[in-house]
């Protein structure tokens, strides 16, 4: 087992985005510094995002490129150069999307490879024949082309859109990769089920549904789950909801009404419990019914006997 210590630390390429980890040999590199990093096209400037640590050989990721050195004053000008060349290929393909009429939403361009290579990235809910664009571009731009195809989540971590919240989306803040968002987790903190109050900027859930999950998890331990028959203050009934954060439960009584009271005053009934309140709480309400019955019938004989007595 080789168990040689590197040196290595966690760059990224964009805010929020992921994180790879390099090699590197100077310990006194800090976070957010712009450092000259090998790339697959040669070289690229990107961020510290994790401070240089001492990892274990066989932890790296299978040939781990390497950090060259800290950014200079001129490669940090040359890669404002590429990115001003890249707000230009920006405007330049828009034109050609329009006068092909393309079913895509441009999100990015990024020049690379020292200005030989552009990455279009763009957004489209469906395949997209791009053939004639990529030829037009190479013509006008004399670059090698790249098209890649993202899907909503992705275009609005680009874009860096304003939630709901009014803050900028986490997305395009901090987080870092996507989880699997369900309605579940709005039924689960007790929301209702509105899209328009659900959906974010992407038109997805909102990645924030998944934030408070585990809290609830943790707060609903020990509360009687929804449908289970209890004994209330009030007498026993059916759990229908609870208003988690309070640790309140409503049931629904049995003998009619509903009422609000904190779960630690309720205790679970067992099945023959159960059914012993539910017989005894249906033989109230047919007592009651009787009661009902029996004095409507002796209105409907009085209003009879005065009804004969003024026709005597």
């Amino acid at each position: 087992m080789n168990d040689t210590v590197k040196l290595a630390a966690g760059v990224q390429f964009r805010r929020a985005g992921k994180i790879y980890t390099f090699v590197t040999g100077d310990a006194s590199l800090k976070k957010d510094e712009a450092v000259m990093v090998e790339s697959e096209g040669g070289t690229a400037i990107a961020l510290i995002a994790v401070a240089p640590h001492d990892v274990a050989e066989n932890e790296l990721p299978t040939n781990a490129k390497k950090i060259l050195h800290r950014a200079s004053t001129e490669e940090l000008a040359a890669d404002r150069v590429l990115r001003e060349r890249a707000m230009d290929c920006f405007r330049i393909c828009q034109e050609k999307i329009r006068t092909y009429s393309l079913p895509m939403k441009l999100a990015e361009v990024e020049v690379v490879e020292g200005g030989k290579k552009a990455i279009f990235t763009f957004f489209s809910e469906q395949r997209v024949d791009f053939r004639n664009l990529v030829k037009d571009l190479a013509g006008a731009l004399h670059m090698r082309i790249e098209m890649r195809q993202v899907g909503s989540r992705d275009e609005a971590k680009i874009a860096g859109c304003i939630g709901p919240c009014g803050l900028t989306t986490c997305c395009s803040t901090h987080l870092r990769q996507f989880q699997s968002i369900s309605i579940s987790m709005a039924k689960h903190q007790g929301l209702a089920p509105n899209p328009a109050k659900l959906t974010g900027m992407c038109g997805k859930l909102k990645c924030c549904l998944a934030y408070e999950c585990a809290a609830y998890d943790e707060c609903r331990a020990g509360l009687p789950k929804v449908g289970a028959a209890v004994e209330a203050p009030d007498g026993p009934g059916k759990v229908v909801g609870h208003n988690v954060l309070k640790r309140e439960c409503t049931v629904r009584l049995y003998g009619g009404g509903e009422t609000r009271v904190a779960c630690d005053k309720c205790r679970v009934l067992n099945p023959e419990e159960r059914e012993a309140a539910m017989t005894t709480a249906r033989q109230v309400q047919e007592s009651a019914d009787e009661r009902s019955r029996r004095r409507g019938q002796d209105r409907s004989g009085r209003k009879e006997r005065r009804h004969d007595k003024a026709k005597r």
